[in-house]
């Protein structure tokens, strides 16, 4: 409708939380959180989950057995669908999307030794980089700003690793190395709609285009 009409921006302190609900009993049908501090050892694979502290404005990284059903759906509350999650003394949080997106800089320090850090980091990047059209309709201008916020958080952690390699003929080679930024990009044109579409038929189209991005990627880096 926001492409059509003028409509109002309604606060999500005004209607229930039913998309939160319904958010935290889909995650905890599928994960047992009780088992977490039991499952999770030095040999398990990196979680690393941000949000943003609202009032502060300081970015949070919650990791492996921290991770709890609570955390997640902070770092999935963006500020214009849900209210910001309450995490106790810890504060209240949003979605990270403007402070680290992803947390790579959090994610090496997992790898204090150059021996154990990854010799590449692959990214999705789900926001395009790209637009062939100049966006007209205000939900289309509003989707393309959040775009560009989250493109910037993105670049930033991009750019911390390439100012890093530069700096490795001065830096300790017991605890740097070179390692390389590969990405697969959303280069499909979609409009803003489309973020809320949940159609069997749209999710199949869009996983059978991942799969096509990932074996072009893969077909580029072997």
């Amino acid at each position: 409708m926001q492409g059509s009409v003028a409509t109002p921006l309604v606060t999500p302190y005004l209607y229930p939380e039913w998309g939160k609900e319904a958010m935290r009993e889909l995650l905890e049908g599928v994960v047992d959180f009780g088992e977490i501090q039991r499952l999770v050892t030095e040999a398990s694979p990196k979680l690393l989950i941000g949000a943003v502290e609202v009032n502060s404005g300081e970015f949070e990284v919650f990791r492996d057995a921290e991770i709890t059903v609570e955390r997640i759906l902070a770092s999935c509350a963006l500020p214009t669908m849900f209210r910001a999650v309450h995490l106790g003394d810890d504060g209240v949080y949003w979605d990270g999307l403007f402070s680290q997106n992803p947390p790579i800089r959090d994610f090496m320090g997992e790898f204090p030794d150059a021996d154990a850090k990854p010799d590449e980091i692959w990214l999705i990047q789900i926001n395009p980089q790209r637009r062939k059209r100049e966006p007209k309709k205000m939900a289309d201008i509003l989707d393309r700003r959040a775009e560009l916020a989250g493109n910037l958080s993105l670049h930033q952690e991009i750019d911390f690793l390439y100012e890093i390699n530069g700096l490795l003929p001065y830096l300790p080679k017991d605890k740097y190395k070179h390692i390389e930024v590969r990405k697969i990009e959303m280069l499909r044109e979609l409009d803003a709609a489309s973020k809320m579409d949940r159609s069997p038929s749209f999710i199949r189209e869009m996983f059978a285009y991942g799969e096509e991005q990932a074996e072009g990627f893969l077909e580029v880096v072997s």
